[in-house]
């Protein structure tokens, strides 16, 4: 299909990077959060709107800054539910710039749809930290599914495969939860009522949705542990830590998919000639992680480094499991 055939977004804003802050979050009740993305943007003609992704979400403000100093707020913020779109309009052109920043206010639903930002209900194995969401017999556990079209559903964005970026990403939660996305942790700051911001490094170039070879951002948060190993491989001069990831007291049972991953990891990096699959090219990013998620929507889904799975796929009880899996 031709790309003028395809209902595509106007191609007046390029993005660059996304910095995206998600802040008091609702832990219960109707599991809202607030969030701020600031986009760092190629404005590539004049323009008095700007067209972005956006489903689920309330969007509060919008400003756009150019390298010139100058600044437009939107005068309207309208939204089209059918296409999953919001358009960003302003009472004065909005010029051409190499580097403008879009910044946009926002709030959204931690939903039990399994799409977007979502919250995965669970019965624990143990008892969980005091923190854990639950509503009647069950806790939650947070994760995020944007596989093929659901990122805008976490945060306004140019949700389309060509439109790729780098990703700066924050999250507030309470102190004994952990938070996981691509990157390593670059900080984590104590704040009030015995919350953490936990911020991660920048990402490389990547889609906001896509499989494994586009790469794909993503997040997650909860009362989780770890089984790790290391890439037997060196990756720029050093193995790469590999770590699976489930709800407390499930750790051991990451253990069969932890003696497979990180092999998984060495073997794709090299040149496969049998298979007449040439990859050879190394694992581009510092860590490798494996969620357990307690409901999800496939069967498997993977990050560019962040792999998550049904509960029921990684996690494997040797003296319980059926000999099926």
């Amino acid at each position: 299909m031709a790309a003028r055939d395809r209902d595509t977004l106007p191609d007046t804003v390029k993005p660059v990077n996304y910095d995206i802050s998600l802040y008091d979050l609702e832990l219960g009740g109707e599991f809202s959060f607030q969030g701020t993305v600031k986009i760092k943007a190629e404005i590539k003609a004049p323009t008095t709107k700007i067209t972005l992704n956006s489903i689920d979400l309330k969007v509060y403000s919008a400003e756009v800054s150019s390298n010139d100093a100058s600044s437009h707020k939107a005068s309207e913020i309208s939204f089209d539910v059918e296409s999953q779109r919001v358009t960003l309009s302003f009472d004065e052109e909005v010029g051409i710039s190499k580097s403008a920043v879009i910044q946009i206010e926002y709030a959204g639903i931690m939903n039990n749809t399994m799409a977007g930002f979502y919250r995965s209900r669970y019965t624990p194995a143990v008892t969980p930290v005091s923190s854990v969401p639950k509503q009647g017999n069950y806790h939650y556990m947070f994760s995020t599914q944007f596989e093929s079209g659901d990122a805008r559903r976490a945060f306004p964005c140019f949700d389309e495969p060509n439109l790729k970026a780098t990703f700066d990403f924050s999250i507030e939660i309470p102190e004994d939860l952990v938070a996981l996305s691509n990157m390593p942790e670059k900080e984590v700051k104590q704040v009030k009522n015995r919350l953490k911001v936990v911020s991660f490094d920048r990402t490389p170039l990547m889609s906001t949705y896509c499989i494994y070879t586009c790469k794909l951002l993503a997040w997650g948060f909860g009362d989780f542990e770890y089984v790790e190993d290391f890439t037997r491989r060196k990756y720029h001069g050093k193995q790469l830590p590999v770590r699976v990831y489930t709800t407390r007291g499930l750790k051991e049972q990451g253990r069969f998919g932890l003696e497979n991953a990180h092999k998984i990891v060495d073997y794709f990096s090299e040149v496969v000639e049998e298979l007449n699959i040439i990859f050879g090219i190394d694992y581009p990013l510092p860590k490798v992680d494996l969620l357990a998620v307690h409901e999800f929507v496939s069967e498997y889904h993977s990050f560019i480094n962040d792999n998550t799975y049904q509960a029921t796929d990684v996690p494997t009880d040797h003296m319980s499991s059926r000999t099926s899996f």
